[in-house]
């Protein structure tokens, strides 16, 4: 699942990435992401456990 946001202050795009494991990602990182043009710095934030797994908002 990929999510992307354009974003205002110090990151350009903030890419939500669910994975297996660490080592997928770590290949989706290498394998995909390093490779596209205009890539100069990639900054990660983990999550260590999930709060909410429903994405829908609270639209009355």
């Amino acid at each position: 699942m990929l999510t992307s946001t354009n974003t205002t202050g110090e990151a350009d795009f903030l890419l939500q990435v669910v994975a297996k494991n660490l080592d997928d990602y770590s290949q989706f990182i290498d394998n995909t992401l390093r490779k596209l043009p205009g890539v100069t710095a990639i900054r990660s934030n983990l999550s260590l456990r999930e709060l909410k797994a429903s994405s829908r908002l609270p639209i009355g």
